[in-house]
């Protein structure tokens, strides 16, 4: 028998959709709408919703954004789905607002790709696009092996062993950055950090000012998932640890922060992720920015089923059965399908969401 928490989760964008938007009506959110121009794998319409508690008077403001990365709003929907169920927004103080953020990537959620409509992978859109792109020679070296011309077979196999031949000789770790830390060169490859800001980039930022411009203190938890131990969320945070935020976050976290900058995360650095927005758009509010991550599957797989994506993508192959193989593997790598994985996400984003009501209270 499915439990409370397990039903929280959606197979699919459409689903998830409905039931993020039920569970706001009945919790007494306002809920807005902001329509996407690109269509589902069906024609139908996209949105980013977003449920609002508190005026804009208040404070202080807590807001957790999903789907960024398209399918793992699967997860992130899950996780705001049991935040209105459980009533945990309810537990916000007076002088807090809570803003809640479904789908920023309508697009690859519905077509179960990490990407938007451009391929772009929006946690590497935030740069500065009237400067030169961070360069990613060692990705150069990487695109053609992950992406073979064919998926199975000779290519497939020599891609792969090109690929070991580089992690050994460079190391796993070295292997992964070059891989995941974003590019800005090969528009059809992984982790392209696109060359000018996406529509979403730019929702981002709207929402941010149109909910938190008058706010004195703004706690941003960004939901993804694919790193990590199976079903364990880790507080993750973009910078270094001598930034005042990241000391801040400790605190409020119980000293259960990471950071790539002194390889406490499961994350490698990144260029351009979506915390820059908040520094750019809420510059006279102290901000508290995370990421919360949540495990799946190992590292491997979750590589081998996005380099899969891609590869359909780029090769338009309708091959059905490579299709549904592909798409289950992102399925997969991004909202693991068991139960107890399921129960331990919604638990986390609880016991998350609650530390940060109690950090802003005590500011």
């Amino acid at each position: 028998m499915m439990s409370i928490l397990e039903s929280y989760f959606s197979v699919d964008y459409q689903r998830a959709r409905l039931k993020f938007r039920d569970a706001a009506t009945q919790a007494e959110a306002v809920l807005a709408e902001f329509r996407h121009p690109g269509r589902g794998p069906s024609d139908e319409v996209l949105s980013t919703d977003v449920a609002i508690f508190g005026d804009s008077t208040l404070p202080n403001l807590v807001v957790v954004n999903t789907g960024l990365h398209g399918v793992e709003g699967l997860c992130g929907s899950g996780c705001l789905v049991g935040l209105l169920e459980e009533r945990i927004v309810n537990q916000r103080g007076s002088d807090t607002a809570v803003l809640l953020v479904h789908a920023l990537n309508p697009y690859g959620f519905a077509h179960l790709r990490r990407v938007n409509e451009d391929n772009v992978d929006l946690n590497r859109n935030f740069v500065d696009h009237k400067k030169p792109f961070p360069r990613n020679d060692e990705y150069h070296k990487l695109h053609g092996s992950l992406l073979p011309e064919c998926w199975e077979g000779p290519s497939r196999d020599a891609a792969e062993s090109a690929l070991r031949l580089y992690a050994e000789a460079n190391g796993y770790d070295n292997f992964i950055s070059a891989v995941t830390r974003g590019q800005y060169e090969f528009a059809d490859g992984l982790f392209f950090g696109g060359r000018s800001p996406a529509f979403s980039n730019s929702l981002w930022r709207r929402l941010l000012s149109q909910y938190g411009s008058q706010r004195e203190r703004v706690c941003v938890i960004d939901i993804h998932s694919g790193l990590g131990p199976r079903g364990y969320g880790e507080i993750q945070f973009e910078r270094g640890p001598l930034d005042p935020e990241y000391q801040r976050a400790q605190t409020w976290y119980r000293g259960a922060v990471t950071t790539a900058e002194n390889g406490s995360s499961s994350s490698a650095a990144i260029t351009g992720y979506s915390a820059i927005a908040v520094a750019e758009t809420l510059q006279m509010a102290e901000r508290t920015c995370v990421t919360l991550e949540y495990g799946t599957v190992e590292l491997e797989q979750v590589l081998s089923a996005l380099r899969g994506d891609h590869w359909l993508h780029a090769s338009a192959s309708n091959d059905p059965r490579l299709t549904r193989e592909i798409k289950q593997n992102m399925r997969d790598a991004y909202c693991y399908d068991e139960a107890k994985w399921k129960r331990d996400v919604a638990d986390r984003a609880i016991e998350v969401f609650r530390w940060s009501l109690h950090g802003l209270s005590e500011c």
